[in-house]
């Protein structure tokens, strides 16, 4: 028996994409005591949280007869006020739980949305809400925390928020997705991340035959994903009309208008799942590699100057509608909670 000490290095978004493969070049024994050190980490900035909680989860799990613990946590309150020491486990006895921090004007502290969760809240106070209407709701609430007060920028980020999430189920395949969130009043700059473990874009997307006769890997899945109309659930014979009866169901416009609208505001894009990752900003569209297992997104949105968020929307949303005429397998027309908030919000 020997002790294993596992220096967790400081996560950018590229020591996040490496820390799973990092993690299985270690060879540890069945008696074996494995301590994280997390002395070296000095960001803890969204995605990497998520990321690194959902590997070092899971790395624990695969060596769930070991014996784990922790150190060089000294000085990391803001992580344990984030509920990221709890993430990894809740016998760790430092910080919050996900989710039992209320947030500030800086930062949404890591927090599970569950969609059953959502369901029995939703029962709970009297009466049967649609999923989509429910998933808007929470959107809303956790975009009130890092809004900065103004009001067109939090039904924008609301906007972003659910139309990942609602997304999320059918990619997913998956009831538990958990967000994090901060805001940079030095950028003035926005981020949000949301992930799940579901069986991922690619393995979703190419359930559908259409899609599976020309997306045969993980990478491309990602570059289809973001188009305009591509959806698992598209059926060649069906298109949106104005009146459909579901007006929740997916159109295949979400991931595209968040990663247009990202763009457009000179922020940034990332969607990660599985084997790859796309950073898409002003310096174009980079392509990476990783063994995350799950799907992560990342938007980053500088906050200044955003001043009328539907007429945003409505520009990429009809700029995707053009895109979408010029692909076979796609939907012609972006569903009514592609085109905009469907509630009126309390803000």
């Amino acid at each position: 028996m020997s002790e294993i000490r596992i220096a967790i290095p400081d996560l950018d978004l590229n020591n996040a994409l490496r820390l799973d493969g990092n993690l299985r070049n270690y060879e540890i024994g069945p008696f074996d005591d494995v301590v994280l050190d997390f002395s070296r980490m000095t960001n803890f900035d969204p995605l990497p949280m998520l990321m690194a909680g959902a590997i070092i989860k899971r790395f624990r799990y695969q060596y769930h007869d070991n014996t784990f613990s922790i150190s060089g946590i000294n000085g990391k309150s803001y992580a344990g006020t984030m509920g990221f020491f709890k993430y990894l486990s809740e016998s760790i006895s430092v910080g919050k739980s996900p989710g039992e921090a209320t947030g500030s004007s800086n930062y949404i502290p890591i927090t599970p949305i569950s969609i059953r969760s959502l369901q029995e809240r939703a029962f709970r106070d009297g009466g049967s809400i649609e999923i989509g209407d429910m998933i808007e709701r929470a959107s809303a609430r956790l975009s009130h925390v890092i809004d900065r007060g103004n009001k067109e920028l939090h039904k924008l980020l609301t906007y972003l928020v659910r139309e990942i999430l609602r997304n999320t189920p059918e990619h997913a395949q998956a009831d538990e997705m958990w967000i994090c969130g901060q805001y940079w009043p030095t950028y003035q700059l926005a981020e949000i991340a949301i992930i799940d473990e579901g069986i991922g874009v690619f393995q979703s997307i190419t359930r559908n035959a259409a899609h599976a006769k020309y997306i045969h890997d993980n990478r491309s899945a990602l570059k289809w994903a973001i188009r305009a109309g591509i959806s698992e659930s598209f059926r060649p014979a069906y298109e949106f009309k104005p009146h459909d009866y579901d007006v929740w169901k997916n159109s295949g416009f979400g991931l595209y208008m968040v990663s247009q609208i990202c763009q457009k505001l000179n922020g940034s894009f990332c969607i990660i799942s599985y084997g790859d990752a796309l950073l898409i900003d002003n310096h174009g569209v980079a392509e990476k590699s990783t063994s995350f297992h799950g799907t992560a997104i990342r938007i980053r949105v500088p906050t200044n100057n955003i001043s009328a968020a539907q007429a945003i929307i409505d520009e990429i949303a009809a700029q995707g509608e053009v895109e979408a005429r010029t692909i076979k397998n796609a939907f012609k027309t972006a569903s009514m909670p592609s085109k905009g908030l469907m509630t009126q919000l309390n803000i």
